[in-house]
């Protein structure tokens, strides 16, 4: 796939800016309900908590995710909108291409070449991608 494409995906599909936010919806990809808390969820996807929370805000935001509205609990039902209108097919072909490690980093590589409000201010916080994650009691690897 080439980058201009991706690019065009990511056009296409509008609300992805952060790394975390691809990383999250790989994740809910292969595992479209998840009851979580959102501090296992950060430790799953290797980005800390604050990114975490607001790459679910977006993804929310878009409509892409859903979120259990109890308020009760520390966990939550997380549920991937399985959509069947144009941004669902263009949303699939992305996470058809980010399901392979080079797949995935060509994605990251584009999200970063696109400007941002949030890498305008200067203030992006780093993933931690490159610290070892706890060990996980999924059997699929994270995103």
């Amino acid at each position: 796939m080439t980058p201009k494409r991706i690019g065009d995906l990511l056009d296409r599909i509008g609300c992805l800016e952060h790394p975390c936010d691809l990383d999250l919806l790989l994740f809910f990809y292969r595992h479209p309900q998840a009851f979580l808390k959102s501090e296992r969820l950060a430790e799953y996807v290797g980005y800390d908590l604050p990114q975490v929370e607001r790459s679910l805000e977006t993804l929310m935001t878009a409509g892409l995710l859903r979120q259990s509205p109890d308020s009760t609990r520390p966990a939550r039902l997380y549920v991937l909108t399985r959509s069947r209108s144009t941004l669902g097919g263009w949303l699939s072909s992305l996470l058809r291409i980010a399901a392979t490690r080079e797949g995935r980093l060509a994605v990251i590589h584009s999200l970063k070449q696109r400007p941002s409000p949030e890498r305008a201010g200067g203030d992006e916080p780093e993933p931690v991608a490159n610290v070892r994650p706890l060990s996980r009691t999924l059997e699929e690897p994270h995103a």
